[in-house]
């Protein structure tokens, strides 16, 4: 008998080599200062042990299959620069896996030294276009209608400035500039120095990018092409896939460059255009669909696009549950912007549960921020107690959770104090604020940002609490570490000005009141233009003060600017129309003889507080209270007491019996009764 030999199954081992480094830095004359090795830190795979990088940061990962997942990478002191290394699908490869680390401390000066650099950038540009239509102007090549129209576009394209500098000082303050070849560092180079005509210039020297897409586009048929005769041109195609791809990240890099030049020239659609070419290049590529589907939803409001783009990525990403979550988030943050708040919930669980599902259920960063998702969530939908109790989940994971940033420990704790301030329990708030602080006061992190915040943010809890005198220490704290760190014309400084003046108003002082808000206002022009969005609460806020100051012509003629704005810029449905609304109605009765207008204005705030939040909500309670008022001035004791009572019965469910504004409307309903009787 023939004895056959037995086939063995064997499973995948191999080992990935790899090592551990800081970023490579991009000087200021555009030489890379390399990045260094990294002793010391833990590499942990899914699924398989931890290893320990040794002497030059190399180290040994056994794998358990050809494509894996990080569960961690981490050295005390350290955070990772590109947070998405751990959701990445890896495959095994003979070249070195390299990870990157960096210093907390030089992670955050990176991220100020570069938001610095691009601002200056911006602004110039700013000035420099000022400078070419006054001169224009002067020549008089221009009639005052088109020096004006000119000049409002200009300022019109700043609108973006802020959210522009945010993402793009991140992203280059992640970029390990040792991975990156000399021709796209002196891109990168020309684009931070605001270079943007030699950038695009030296970008078409490798011919025209819509050519260069077509090219890629018949190498793509030709490759669907090549796989119907696998067998006889194996080599010819596999040959061919590698080129091709080789020349799609080639493409791909410069789409980005080319998007964020259009950027920071405010040519929104040119910018769109690269980044949705980008995305229409592999349209498997999650990560693609999801940034051009970010830019349609947050930069040019087109939301049916922004669907469309996070839905493929959503389908592309069925198979891989790692990139799951960050499609859901997506979907979520899109329906949250339509105010469709149950879908977006949805959206937020369905992230949540693949996280914990991914972690087996132990304690991890991702756990929390999903948390917090779903914690910020039920807030807005009014569900408070769910809120609470969510937030209290995620508190208890972030204090088991090793690898938690004190970051992302102090937006916890911002996040409940947030939650709090929602339900006017401001005692609480400011328990987390301070939780919050103290440990931006014990960490050896430099956490410039994050202080000023928290510092604004107590400011403006011990404001709401009627205790002014530490309202205004806390917002001459914040003053101080602004304007030492960012400057006297950036846009938190703004919201300081704002805050000192509402603190003036408390000490009746409106005079001073108006001048701070007039001064907040000055910055806001001049870093988001006249036509901002932006501008709509600066313009809300002066109008309250001329409103105090009974300069109701005056508060008016603000009011309406802000409406103007709203108009142009946000949904009709947006809480922000009903609070000038009710603002409006409210000058308009103080005048005297307006009660019908008074009314009409009233009852347009009520019918969209209702839509947005239901009945049982105190800022309907106010427009109740409002339209009471109305009647009482009329002598209609009998509906001015109707509007009162429901005023009365809101204010006590949603803030408490004893709430100072339940009491006052109990007052008012005793004072109509007694007339009546």
């Amino acid at each position: 008998m023939l004895l056959l030999p037995l086939a063995i199954m064997t499973s995948f081992a191999q080992t990935q080599q790899g090592y551990v480094k800081t970023k490579g830095r991009l000087s200021s004359n555009g030489t890379v200062i390399s990045g260094t090795r990294i002793t010391g830190a833990t590499v942990t795979v899914q699924g398989s042990n931890a290893v320990v990088s040794g002497n030059n940061g190399t180290f040994s990962l056994a794998i358990p299959s050809k494509n894996y997942y990080l569960q961690n990478v981490q050295k005390q002191g350290y955070v990772l620069t590109d947070p998405d290394v751990l959701s990445k699908q890896y495959a095994y490869s003979k070249n070195p896996l390299v990870l990157v680390l960096e210093t907390q401390d030089q992670q955050a000066n990176d991220k100020i030294a570069a938001e610095r650099r691009i601002r200056r950038t911006l602004q110039r540009q700013l000035q420099e276009k000022e400078d070419e239509i006054e001169s224009l102007k002067e020549q008089k090549k221009l009639s005052d209608e088109e020096y004006r129209k000119q000049l409002q576009e200009v300022y019109a394209q700043q609108k973006n400035n802020e959210r522009l500098i945010s993402d793009m000082a991140d992203r280059y303050s992640r970029m390990d500039f040792d991975e990156v070849d000399e021709f796209n560092r002196r891109i990168s180079q020309l684009i931070l120095d605001g270079r943007l005509t030699e950038a695009d210039s030296l970008l078409n020297t490798k011919g025209d990018i819509n050519a260069r897409v077509a090219v890629l586009r018949q190498h793509q048929e030709a490759n669907a092409q090549a796989e119907q005769e696998l067998k006889k041109k194996q080599k010819k195609l596999e040959k061919s896939k590698v080129l091709t791809q080789k020349e799609m990240e080639d493409l791909a890099q410069d789409c980005y460059s080319k998007f964020e030049i259009f950027k920071m020239l405010h040519q929104n659609d040119s910018a769109a255009y690269y980044i949705e070419l980008r995305a229409e290049m592999d349209t498997a590529n999650i990560e693609w669909g999801l940034v051009a589907g970010k830019y349609c939803q947050q930069y040019k409001a087109l939301l049916s696009k922004a669907e469309f783009y996070y839905e493929r990525s959503l389908r592309n990403a069925m198979t891989q549950t790692n990139d799951l979550p960050k499609c859901y988030n997506a979907m979520a943050s899109l329906s949250s912007d339509r105010g469709e708040y149950d879908k977006a919930l949805m959206y937020y669980q369905k992230s949540y549960d693949i996280v914990l599902a991914n972690n087996n259920g132990e304690n991890h960063k991702s756990i929390i921020v999903a948390l917090m998702n779903l914690c910020n969530m039920y807030r807005k939908m009014g569900d408070f107690k769910r809120a609470i109790e969510i937030s209290e989940r995620a508190v208890k994971n972030m204090y088991n959770t090793d690898d938690f940033s004190t970051s992302g420990k102090v937006k916890v704790y911002g996040n409940i104090a947030n939650l709090y301030s929602s339900q006017n329990q401001y005692r609480k708030a400011l328990e987390y604020f301070f939780k919050a602080n103290e440990l931006l006061e014990i960490c050896e992190e430099n956490l410039p940002l994050e202080k000023i915040t928290t510092h604004i943010n107590i400011g403006h809890t011990y404001f709401e609490l009627g205790e002014y005198d530490s309202a205004m220490d806390w917002d001459m704290k914040a003053y101080d570490l602004v304007n030492n760190i960012l400057g006297d014309s950036h846009p938190d400084m703004a919201t300081i000005l704002n805050n000192i003046g509402s603190v003036y108003l408390k000490q009746n002082r409106p005079e001073k009141t108006l001048e701070y808000m007039k001064k907040s206002l000055g910055i806001d022009i001049n870093v988001y233009g006249h036509k901002s969005p932006n501008l709509i609460i600066d313009y809300n806020n002066i109008g309250m003060v001329q409103h105090t100051m009974e300069q109701y012509e005056e508060a008016l003629t603000s009011y309406n600017i802000s409406l103007d704005l709203c108009k142009k810029h946000i949904p009709s449905n947006h809480p922000l129309f009903a609070t000038l609304y009710n603002n409006i109605g409210s000058t308009y009765f103080k005048m005297g003889n307006e009660d019908t207008v008074a009314m009409s204005y009233f009852e347009k705030a009520l019918k969209l507080r209702i839509e947005r939040f239901g009945e049982k909500n105190s800022s309907v309670a106010m427009v109740y209270q409002n339209i009471g008022g109305v009647y009482q001035r009329k002598g209609d004791a009998r509906q001015a007491i109707y509007y009162f009572e429901k005023a009365k019965t809101i204010f006590g469910e949603t803030l408490g019996t004893d709430n100072p504004r339940t009491k006052a409307v109990e007052r008012l309903i005793e004072e109509m009764k007694a007339k009546t009787n």
